[in-house]
């Protein structure tokens, strides 16, 4: 039940007064509630795909390990030769490995699992229509040929514990897989029956079909898919797709897509997995309010998520964590973009409040109903965190947190709450830290709290931070 109470809020969040305000409904209201703890913080949120320089260590550590980076997703696209992938020859191969294995040694220096994909060991960045692609004209010895070389590389490299294989990107968008859906389907079954069938390789998992469409009944690309695992007894370890259609499109909230998963797996007798969703978020969508839109959705629900990348072809791939950081600007020399002297945008601040203040418990929450606003929740000991933000919107929203006696504190009475705002300037500027707001002390009853979040214009896409103590 949502209270419709009067809030004393001795200074606004944003800049719009209270008067101004619209009044909370479950349209425009987050929920928390205390008394459900859901696990502890494993920063579900914290991958990202590309965004690792290949050079180790040029990204200094720290940025790491206080935004909590978990998971990494690379196979060396959009290098030049001598490593445009193996369409190119072997020694453009071993270019675009290396690429792989350098990323990988800098995620498992953090602790994080290394999504390995072939489609860009292939080359697929450097081919069209007409250049060849896995099983042509119903030929598949290239392809088997590039699986056996790979896999075996992975064993000579030690990259077999905590990678997971990736077996083909995006083969529904059109541009990584320029061949049919039946073609593609067989691709699967083959190297997924490869895999399986060698007890070496039993520690390499693997995720699919990291499908740019989410799932839907009426997607004939998941459909056949679902059948032809469930056929041919070759079900991933994951499952997995990509969330980069833009806040507009209702497909694009994993809210709206475990409904259907769910109904198609128990419809084609397929076993649950683990989710990643191993690209979420468009370029317009990683700022500060939207990225805490989505690490709430995500670990809602106990998914993993990797941010998407959005920067230009080339070494920008290969750098800036997936536009979280940024350094004074280098030319196309290589030379150049090793150049370090990076500094954490915005957009970063999230994450590194998220992984390195929200510990403890985390706690149940749901999104506003109008599915624009959302907010995650941690208890450690009597002292709650939340980090809330909206989808690229404007306007009042509101944070109703339950059960506040689960802290200690008594039914009724004036809550103090310290406010930290999270300022993004862009994607480029240098953001060092959040900044405190005055303290709010809010009238609250029925166990129950509401704290108004105004999302103004002049607030931008910034995110909030809400602290308060129990007893």
């Amino acid at each position: 039940m949502l209270y419709l109470m009067l809030v004393l809020y001795w200074a606004t969040v944003g800049t719009t007064s209270p008067l101004q305000r619209r009044a909370p409904t479950t349209a425009n209201t987050a929920t928390v509630n205390l008394a459900n703890k859901t696990g502890s913080p494993e920063h579900l949120a914290a991958g990202f795909i590309y965004g690792i320089p290949d050079v180790l260590h040029q990204i200094p550590s720290h940025f790491y390990t206080e935004m909590g980076f978990n998971y990494g997703r690379a196979g060396g696209a959009q290098l030049p030769a001598p490593a445009r992938g193996w369409i190119w020859g072997m020694s453009d191969y071993q270019g675009r490995f290396q690429s792989a294995y350098s990323n990988f040694l800098t995620t498992r220096e953090y602790g994080g699992n290394f999504i390995l994909l072939p489609h860009d060991l292939w080359g697929t960045d450097q081919s069209n229509s007409s250049t060849v692609w896995p099983g042509d004209d119903g030929n598949w010895t290239n392809y088997d040929q590039f699986v056996d070389t790979v896999l075996e590389d992975l064993k000579a490299y030690n990259m077999l514990e905590h990678v997971v294989w990736d077996t083909w990107n995006e083969p529904d968008g059109g541009y990584f897989w320029q061949r049919s859906e039946a073609q593609y389907l067989e691709l699967w079954d083959r190297t997924v029956k490869r895999i399986r069938g060698d007890d070496t390789l039993a520690a390499l998992q693997i995720t699919g079909p990291s499908y740019a469409g989410s799932p839907s009944p009426s997607n004939p690309w998941w459909t056949g898919w679902l059948n032809e695992v469930k056929t041919n007894d070759t079900i991933p370890d994951y499952y997995s797709w990509h969330l980069e259609g833009g806040p507009d499109d209702p497909t694009q909230n994993i809210a709206e897509n475990l409904p259907l998963l769910n109904s198609m797996l128990a419809e084609y007798g397929l076993p649950d997995r683990q989710i990643n969703i191993n690209e979420y978020a468009t370029f317009e969508e990683q700022v500060a309010s939207a990225s805490a839109w989505w690490i709430a959705s995500l670990e809602r629900q106990n998914i993993l998520g990797l941010r998407g990348n959005w920067e230009e072809p080339g070494y920008a791939l290969h750098d800036f964590m997936s536009n979280l950081l940024y350094k004074p600007w280098v030319d196309d020399s290589y030379t150049n973009w090793t150049k370090t002297g990076y500094w954490p945008n915005g957009d970063y601040q999230v994450y590194k409040y998220y992984a390195s203040k929200m510990t403890g418990t985390r706690v149940g929450t749901d999104s506003s109903e109008d599915a624009k606003f959302d907010v995650y929740a941690t208890i450690d000991g009597s002292n709650v965190k939340l980090l809330a933000g909206t989808r690229l919107v404007e306007g009042t929203y509101y944070i109703q947190v339950e059960n506040l006696s689960s802290i200690g504190l008594p039914d009724s009475g004036i809550l103090d709450v310290e406010t930290w705002a999270l300022i993004d300037d862009g994607h480029y500027a240098q953001v060092d830290g959040p900044v405190h707001k005055p303290t709010k002390s809010i009238v609250y009853s029925n166990d129950t709290v509401v704290i108004p979040v105004d999302q103004t214009a002049k607030a931008g896409n910034s995110a909030w931070a809400f602290e308060f103590q129990g007893a």
